[in-house]
């Protein structure tokens, strides 16, 4: 990585980190530059504006998740269904470590600014229907293991169950509670009909 490339790694980074809590609106160019310990000047180096910066911060936190996802969920050892719901369980984890503040970028964002920022509003809209075709392509696997009943369609009860994961999310963070979470992860074998190992 270049000398250019890690300064600009390292504002997404910090930025992000604010944007995170504090929303697109509660988040100026100083406090990202600010959080990164650089120059407000350079800033526009790297981004054209607070937009540019927002839809980059996008495609990272997209290209994060997908990764991971694949690192939850992509493993053969365990059972499709299992590996779904370890998915959850770790981003539960993750999201009470958090102190319940941050939620989901993607799903935060794209309530915040889709009416007012076409650019934003499509790219958490990529961004948004490439995690839920993850999803679907680990229930695609569950039907043909057998685990998910045939009567249950991937495609369907992916879109469903990132919905309402993303509908938990937004109620753990009002609430600043874990218990949003703990409800989706209880109903999640019920709704795909399975009794997955671990549940319960």
């Amino acid at each position: 990585m270049s000398k250019r490339e890690a300064k600009k790694s390292l504002l997404l980074e910090r930025g992000l980190e604010v944007m995170k809590v504090h929303g697109y609106n509660g988040t100026s160019v100083k406090d990202i530059v600010d959080a990164a310990g650089t120059p407000k000047g350079s800033f526009y180096n790297y981004f054209a504006s607070k937009e540019d910066f927002a839809v980059e911060a996008l495609d990272r936190v997209g290209r994060e998740t997908l990764e991971e996802g694949e690192r939850l969920m992509g493993s053969p050892e365990q059972p499709p269904l299992t590996r779904l719901r370890g998915f959850f369980l770790a981003h539960t984890e993750q999201a009470c470590a958090g102190d319940f503040r941050a939620g989901c970028f993607l799903g935060n964002l794209g309530q915040e600014m889709s009416d007012s920022c076409e650019a934003i509003r499509c790219k958490v809209q990529q961004t948004l229907s490439a995690n839920a075709r993850m999803f679907r392509k680990v229930l695609e696997q569950g039907r043909a293991s057998g685990q998910l009943g045939p009567a249950i369609d991937p495609e369907q009860t992916a879109e469903f169950i990132f919905n309402a994961w993303e509908g938990t999310l937004m109620r753990m963070k009002a609430d600043k509670s874990r218990a949003p979470l703990d409800a989706f992860l209880a109903l999640l074998p019920r709704l795909l009909g399975e009794n997955v190992p671990g549940a319960g």
